[in-house]
């Protein structure tokens, strides 16, 4: 039987096409998913909603798209002991009628350790997704998230080490793959998805969900450009200024 898959990622990694393409193999990502103005995230709208509610709950000061900090990992995870687990314990049933599921939400960097108390890992598997820092600098400011290269790199970094100390900790196998990896190399990242994860997906299924093109890397030196034009733009409102460059 295949199990479950969670999707731990900082965001802008194509998590979207990963899950579109676990979809092709029949996991099932949700009633309803997250749409934004161009593209479908793939994301389970009622799994997003639980996120938004424990982050409210627990750290309502975190704003996780713009920051992140260890400490604030561990205070979600302190403050959670109070928590009823008994909404989630049902969340987790109900996805379970659907098996096999795959949640994926970057907010799961923050909640994923409140999640692991109501969750079956036997049952589980991970993906760690991350992003080459260029490449990532360049998607997070054309979508208006001004931000440093050395911002970036520092974000990423460290929300990827959180999730695999998490994984760690617990002696929880994972795959870790890049966009760029699916893009530069799909026919070998696809073979290791299918070894790690018991499936049979083909070339075929990732020209069906990914509009990037392959075999090149998705923003190439006009995008660098206009990334660049928009970071200078923006500067004094660029995210961890006063800490970092």
């Amino acid at each position: 039987m295949k199990k479950n898959i969670i999707v731990l990622t900082h965001g802008w990694t194509g998590s979207s096409v990963y899950a579109a393409l676990f979809g092709c193999a029949g996991y099932w990502l949700g009633s309803e998913t997250v749409r934004k103005s161009d593209y479908d995230t793939f994301e389970n709208s009622d799994l997003v909603a639980s996120n938004k509610d424990l982050l409210r709950t627990l750290a309502s000061d975190i704003d996780h798209e713009h920051r992140f900090e260890f400490e604030d990992v561990s205070r979600i995870e302190r403050a959670s002991d109070a928590l009823d687990l008994k909404p989630y314990r049902d969340f987790v049933a109900r996805s379970s009628a659907h098996t096999p599921w795959l949640w994926k939400d970057p907010r799961l960097t923050w909640t994923i350790r409140v999640w692991a108390k109501v969750l079956d890992f036997e049952k589980t598997a991970f993906l760690v997704l991350t992003r080459d820092d260029l490449q990532g600098w360049i998607s997070a400011n054309q979508r208006r998230h001004i931000q440093s290269m050395r911002f970036t790199r520092d974000y990423q970094k460290n929300i990827t080490q959180s999730n695999v100390r998490f994984l760690a900790e617990r002696r929880l196998p994972f795959l870790q793959l890049s966009f760029e990896d699916l893009l530069l190399e799909p026919d070998k990242t696809l073979g290791r998805i299918n070894e790690f994860f018991g499936l049979e997906l083909s070339l075929s299924d990732l020209q069906r969900v990914c509009r990037a093109p392959l075999y090149r890397k998705s923003r190439g030196w006009k995008d660098f450009v206009l990334a660049a034009l928009i970071y200078a733009k923006n500067f004094r409102e660029r995210d961890g200024r006063g800490r970092q460059g």
